[in-house]
């Protein structure tokens, strides 16, 4: 065999290497992250009535960039009008934004992290951190007062003060505003997907898993603070985890380092207790138990405190009550003065159920199709799992006929969640979170209908084990994050066991209780009811000693849960009527997961945050990093569904690459054959 050959043969086994190098290296997935922008600001503008005219989106600021030149790229690159004509003098001076037909005496006005400027939009230099917002206002400017507080590990008020911002403003804007007026440097950066996250307040000291939750009310909010409208009197509170979650809280001793005060044993000999006297057992729960309870609620909580949300209606539906007119006229006149948009995915699901419990189809509800803004949502994973259960568990109420080509069809949202559960059994509200029993508990609810296949009946399973030794020996679910045991966690529970046909009093749910207990044996229901008040309401925490509306409106969904249970065995108490179309989820994969759309990630904070409230936790909560664009806008179009910033591997390219050289070794193998030829 002579050189020439061997070279013939070493050539072409080297470039068919190469070739199918970077043929594989093209057509591996390539993983990208969002982008944490390094000198980073929000923008945003809505008319009078507060509805979007430019999307809040987040932009990478250059050095020395005003007001005016950030809004004039953003309006420039999603192609909205921008009618801002330039004085000599005066410099620019915003006519318009959009075609916004503005009222008399309105102008377009900017307010910078929750204040009105003092200065054109071309006189103020933007900072990294920044909140802008343009509204049509009047003077003088109406404001909205909320209080800010942040508590730190050890319980202490780093921040506790009420602020006045700018109506429409955000509760990112509002803790901003909370920050200046007590000389509290609030450390907030902005991310190209989650808009603004805190990263510490003051100079408080973080370990390396600590982070600040947010709670709006007393509740784990659902959407991010940049995306959160204050209304006037909301309390928003940050929160870091106390010491003890991860110890004891004593310090070791230096010498014996058992965590023991100093001269004492590891292992002292028990003192015995003397032997608790005998607790009465709770009352059982019966049928005419329950049916009392819940005339009680709604006959004399609600009738008192009337519907003040979406859910209580369908509460009262339930139970029978016909909806005050006034209700469906509210309603009507809101969609038609919104044009039918909600920033919100759950706001148009709770919508939905509302709407299907009283017999309205909401898929033509005042000329929306409410339905059609569920299954093609853009922002269905904005809000985390909650969003998707919802979504489910509204499109079933009313056996809603979804098209093939919608983004998100039942097999696509049941896929979703079957992915997103937890190795432990439970679901998270975000990916990198805990487990939270209310997110699990409404998950069960919307899974309910497809319990016949058998990956999503394991998963149901294997989810029912895991509330069942989260329940604690009182029968409810305790948590700091909710401010110990909230009865609406049980109340989410039993909905969610009724749902797939467990029964919230079985030996499963029957716990021994604690000495300071009322009983020896507790169970989901008996707990529950712990918590009525004289008013026929319930508490939310039985510290509280009087009846909340929230609390009061989930239990009596959970009773009358039960009372289906009860009576019928009647699956989702959101199903109005049963979906006739067989939705059959593919069998998982090697790799325990199945294909499911690319999902937005729920907003939360600066890092995750564990799940544990009513509906969910805080969504502004988890910092990403990702290489920068070249473009000065780095955005997440998350309102409006566009295409997002092409951040990715350039795959075309590794493609015309792998062609390149497939070209140049045929070249260089024809050359040295024809040398070999010649020779």
């Amino acid at each position: 065999m002579n050189k020439q050959y061997l070279s013939q043969r070493f050539i072409a086994i080297f470039m068919i290497m190469l070739l199918a190098i970077f043929q594989v290296v093209s057509f591996t997935p390539q993983n990208v992250e969002a982008a944490s922008l390094e000198n980073g600001a929000t923008i945003s503008a809505v008319d009078h009535n507060g509805e979007a005219v430019l999307p809040l989106t987040a932009v990478n600021i250059k050095e020395g960039q005003t007001a005016y030149d950030v809004l004039k790229e953003i309006t420039e690159a999603k192609d909205i009008p921008l009618d801002a004509p330039i004085d000599p003098t005066y410099g620019p001076f915003i006519n318009n934004i959009g075609n916004v037909t503005l009222p008399a005496g309105q102008y377009w006005t900017l307010s910078i992290n929750g204040e009105p400027a003092t200065v054109g939009a071309d006189g103020y230099t933007v900072k990294n951190g920044d909140s802008l917002l343009f509204k049509v206002s009047g003077y003088p400017y109406e404001q909205v007062d909320v209080k800010v507080s942040a508590i730190d590990q050890k319980g202490n008020k780093i921040l506790d003060e009420t602020v006045s911002v700018f109506k429409g403003s955000s509760g990112y804007d509002a803790v901003k505003l909370a920050g200046k007026l007590a000389n509290v440097e609030v450390d907030a950066s902005i991310d190209s997907t989650w808009f603004a996250f805190i990263n510490n307040i003051g100079n408080t000291e973080l370990g390396e898993t600590d982070y600040w939750s947010v709670y709006l009310n007393d509740i784990s909010m659902m959407e991010g603070l940049s995306s959160y409208i204050p209304k006037s009197g909301d309390h928003i509170e940050l929160r870091l985890p106390k010491v003890d979650d991860e110890g004891s809280g004593e310090e070791e001793d230096p010498d014996t380092g058992n965590g023991l005060p100093e001269g004492e044993s590891p292992n002292p000999t028990p003192t015995p207790e003397p032997n608790p006297e005998p607790q009465p057992e709770a009352d059982p729960v019966t049928k005419e138990t329950v049916n009392a309870t819940i005339n009680h609620l709604a006959d004399k909580y609600f009738t008192t405190n009337g519907i003040q949300d979406h859910m209580a209606a369908v509460a009262l539906n339930i139970v029978g009550d016909e909806l005050p007119k006034s209700y469906i006229e509210e309603l009507k006149k809101e969609i038609i003065d919104r044009d039918g948009v909600y920033r919100n995915v759950t706001d148009y699901e709770k919508i939905v159920l509302s709407l299907t419990s009283a017999n309205v189809d909401a898929s033509s509800f005042v000329g929306y199709d409410l339905i059609e803004k569920i299954y093609n949502n853009e922002r269905m994973t904005i809000q985390g799992n909650n969003g998707v259960a919802y979504a489910l568990i509204a499109l079933d109420s009313g056996n809603y006929e979804i098209p093939s080509n919608a983004k998100w069809t039942r097999e696509a949202l049941v896929k979703y969640l079957l992915n997103e559960q937890l190795e432990s059994g439970g679901w998270s509200l975000a990916p990198n979170s805990k487990e939270s029993i209310d997110i699990t508990a409404m998950i069960l609810t919307a899974l309910a209908p497809y319990q016949d296949q058998e990956n999503v009946k394991s998963a149901i399973n294997k989810a029912v084990e895991w509330i069942a030794s989260e329940q604690d020996n009182d029968g409810g679910f305790s948590d700091e994050y909710n401010g110990g045991d909230a009865s609406e966690t049980t109340a989410q529970v039993i909905i969610g066991l009724t749902a797939v046909g467990v029964d919230p009093t079985g030996e499963q749910f029957t716990k021994q209780a604690t000495v300071e207990s009322a009983s020896n044996h507790i169970n989901l229901i008996q707990h529950l009811l712990t918590f009525k008040q004289e008013d026929g309401g319930f508490a939310h925490l039985l510290a509280d000693n009087e009846s909340d509306y929230m609390a009061s409106t989930q239990a009596l969904l959970a009773l009358l849960a039960y009372q289906d249970y009860l009576n019928e065995g009647k699956s989702s108490i959101y199903q109005f009527s049963q979906p006739d179309t067989e939705i059959v989820v593919p069998e998982e994969d090697s790799d325990n997961k199945v294909e499911t759309p690319a999902p937005e990630a729920p907003v939360e904070n600066n890092k995750p945050v564990p799940a544990t409230d009513n509906e969910a936790s805080n969504t502004d909560n988890s910092k990403v990093t990702q290489n920068e664009g070249n473009s000065n806008v780095e955005q997440l179009q998350k309102t409006e569904g566009h295409q997002l910033p092409n951040t990715a591997t350039p795959l075309y390219n590794l493609i015309v690459i792998g062609v390149v050289i497939a070209v140049i070794g045929t070249a260089v193998l024809i050359y040295t054959r024809r040398r070999s030829q010649n020779a």
